[in-house]
């Protein structure tokens, strides 16, 4: 594909873009046997409460009707720029208007884009659009304490650990400590405009 013809395919979707990815709303034709094939993928769900049941076809639906309506919960489908292709999602769920913070969640489903930097770009822009579009105040989130890929990619991206739940969480027949994370605003646009 063309550079001219690939702009143009992004540009009609894309709602934030980035240099190698756009955000957009997740469509009711995302709803896929490849997305379906990642909320079955023990690999891919090791770290989310999504796979701990097997995922139908019509429970996606489901899910796909709840966030199309919901006032508090904005998902975005992650895009690769290049092949125009869904990859993941991301979201900034439990938003509090009146207290304007948000949790964020994110999993990269194509494992093809696994430790290649896209999680991490679409961190970056979707703090953008939740601090500099919705004016929160605050963006959270919680992870294993063993995901040190995503622990990682979290603290490039400005969170800090606030707290920490010892052995609050089970993986692999062990507990494990459910680490608590958070940027600010301020935090953030100090980092972004340095």
């Amino acid at each position: 594909m063309n550079d001219k013809v690939s702009k143009k395919i992004f540009s009609s979707k894309a709602f934030l873009v980035g240099k190698r990815l756009y955000l957009r709303p997740l469509l009711k034709s995302d709803i896929t046997k490849r997305y379906l094939s990642w909320l079955n993928d023990a690999e891919v769900t090791r770290y989310i409460e999504t796979g701990l049941f097997p995922v139908t076809e019509k429970d996606l639906e489901e899910f796909y009707k709840k966030i199309r309506v919901s006032k508090t919960d904005i998902m975005f489908a992650i895009i690769d720029k290049k092949h125009d292709l869904h990859i993941g999602n991301i979201k900034l769920g439990g938003i509090k208007w009146v207290h304007r913070f948000a949790d964020l969640g994110i999993m990269i489903g194509d494992k093809a884009y696994w430790g290649r930097g896209y999680g991490e770009e679409a961190c970056r822009l979707l703090l953008g659009y939740a601090f500099n579009r919705l004016n929160l105040n605050k963006v959270t989130l919680g992870s294993y304490a063993t995901n040190l890929a995503a622990l990682k990619t979290y603290k490039k991206v400005g969170f800090k650990i606030e707290g920490r739940i010892k052995k609050l969480l089970s993986i692999d027949g062990k507990y494990v400590d459910h680490v608590l994370m958070g940027i600010l605003q301020s935090e953030y646009n100090k980092k972004a405009f340095k």
